[in-house]
């Protein structure tokens, strides 16, 4: 370790360029060849440069980086291109980087939060009857807040998820119950916490069936209960649950999920006792399926595509992308629904139409798709999840407060 700080301490210099990624000294070719044999990581040089740096008070001055014309780096003109949309050509996408859009809209004056609260848009585009699915825009906002809430969707949502199994009788030759014991006598289970726990009980035992047809080889014919599904767990209400929960007493939201197999004398009986988590602790408390964003495609023609070519065109987009109408008795090609488009830029494989056709996607326009797994409806989620950032927000507020009320 001694060793590794001097090496830092002679690759510090009077001035490190800061980047987006942290403190870099090396390139990545160098750094692929020299950090294998630190056996290190390039970020923990990073963290342990500034760390020294400090430490010997050696100051650290920001450098103006180099950036190459129409790359990530270089932002676009207004007039090349729309400053708030990714430009995507055959081999690159451009556009990317933001020098002023990255937190906060361009505005005269200050920064304004209400106003710019007051600018984002909710469009909800699709939400199933049964609440599993829900498809939403969400407008105005930048990359790191659409995915903070795609993270809180994730990890930070609260929901009720089975913690502990106590085994009373297992001779089943499944184990992924008994992967869960934690090792209690069953004469020693705690009384569960109504305000904490929610208990369900699975007794089920196999056996044979004797008026089984002679030619029977299914094992749902030959067995009674050869298959356990979790509609095989029931709800014991410790406490005051039973009025609590009269209205819509805890079950498990799919009843048709194979658990385990028995065969004749084999026997699963067990306690579960399910306890409120969050997804971040295990992922059984999360409570999305998928909780995915995506931004809006944009298709630009840049000249009227006619004939041939038009059905060329369509064909090179996903459908229900591109409309071919007729116009004087030939066929031309418009854009129905741009966020169809898978943005696979198949159109540039024409070298006919590659001109004619700018594709890009809205930096501020995310399309959320949120598949819950039955604890709540995904809409209830959403609005969870905003709950959960409220909380961080002001968590972050009044700490930001104390620290300054120190100074």
């Amino acid at each position: 370790m001694h060793g590794f700080h001097w090496l830092v301490y002679l690759f510090s210099s009077r001035t490190v360029r800061d980047t987006q990624c942290g403190f870099k000294l090396f390139t990545r070719a160098a750094a692929a060849r020299v950090f294998p044999v630190l056996h290190v990581e390039r970020w923990a040089f990073d963290v342990e440069l500034i760390y020294l740096c400090e430490l010997w008070m050696i100051p650290i001055v920001e450098m103006g980086g180099k950036r190459a014309a129409r790359t990530k780096s270089e932002p676009m003109d207004a007039e090349s291109f729309h400053v708030n949309e990714i430009k995507m050509e055959e081999e690159r996408v451009l556009n990317t980087y933001d020098d002023d859009l990255d937190y906060a809209q361009v505005q005269e004056g200050p920064f304004d939060v209400t106003s710019y609260c007051k600018r984002i848009e909710v469009q909800v585009v699709n939400d199933l009857e049964d609440g599993m699915s829900l498809d939403f825009d969400l407008i105005n906002v930048e990359a790191p807040i659409a995915n903070a809430l795609r993270r809180v969707l994730l990890a930070e949502v609260p929901t009720m998820a089975i913690e502990k199994i106590f085994l009373y009788q297992n001779t089943s030759v499944i184990q992924v119950i008994g992967i869960n014991e934690h090792g209690v006598d069953c004469e020693e289970e705690p009384e569960p916490d109504p305000t904490r726990n929610v208990v369900f009980n699975i007794n089920v035992t196999c056996t044979r069936n004797r008026n089984a047809p002679t030619t029977a080889t299914e094992p749902h014919q030959l067995y009674h209960q050869s298959s356990i599904y979790s509609r095989a767990f029931k709800w014991i209400p410790c406490g005051d649950q039973e009025q609590q929960f009269a209205d819509d007493p805890p079950r498990i939201v799919h009843d048709d999920i194979l658990v385990a197999k028995l065969r004749p004398g084999q026997q699963i009986e067990a306690n579960c006792h399910a306890v409120k988590g969050i997804g971040r602790d295990h992922a059984k408390f999360s409570p999305v399926a998928t909780a995915t964003y995506r931004l809006l495609p944009t298709i630009r023609l840049l000249g009227e595509i006619r004939g041939e070519a038009a059905v060329r065109l369509q064909e090179s987009f996903s459908e229900g992308v591109i409309e071919l109408r007729e116009k004087d008795g030939e066929k031309f090609a418009v854009v129905a629904d741009a966020r169809r488009d898978t943005c696979s830029r198949n159109v540039f494989r024409h070298d006919d139409l590659a001109p004619l056709v700018e594709l890009g996607r809205k930096k501020d326009h995310f399309i959320f798709s949120v598949e819950s797994t039955g604890a709540l409806k995904s809409a209830e989620l959403v609005v969870e999840a905003c709950k959960v950032m409220e909380e961080k927000c002001r968590s972050l507020r009044e700490q930001i407060a104390a620290v300054l009320s120190h100074k």
